[in-house]
């Protein structure tokens, strides 16, 4: 392994990149369990800590967790998007806010993470 300078943005993410999972509608934040959230953090811990030992395997399990949000959130929106409310349907505004953004966070770490220079420096 070569001792060359991590980007500072892979450290970011390495840190960070627990957040686009944790983001959710605050309707479902009074049913969150803790023990949880605190079992999610803790993968998400391992698995920043070996991006940064730059494991290829870390990169590529970051790849597959990140993708399944995207696709899980997206199929999330479509099903929950639109309520039946009192006078007919009513758009979830606090749910497509929280999803749409879950999405885009994990869309940038995807991006970042797949770029040649950080493929280079993960093998």
């Amino acid at each position: 392994m070569s001792k060359t300078r991590l980007p500072i943005a892979l450290v970011i993410i390495s840190v960070l990149q627990f957040i686009p999972i944790l983001i959710v509608p605050p309707a479902l934040l009074k049913g969150f369990n803790v023990a949880t959230g605190a079992a999610i953090v803790v993968v998400f811990g391992l698995l920043g800590l070996n991006l940064l030992r730059r494991r290829s395997w870390a990169r590529v399990a970051t790849v597959f967790v990140q993708g399944v949000n995207v696709i899980v959130r997206l199929l999330v929106l479509v099903g929950h998007a639109v309520v039946p409310g009192e006078t007919g349907s009513v758009l979830d505004v606090a749910m497509i806010v929280s999803m749409v953004l879950s999405m885009l966070v994990s869309a940038v770490v995807l991006y970042y993470v797949d770029l040649p220079d950080i493929q280079v420096i993960m093998q």
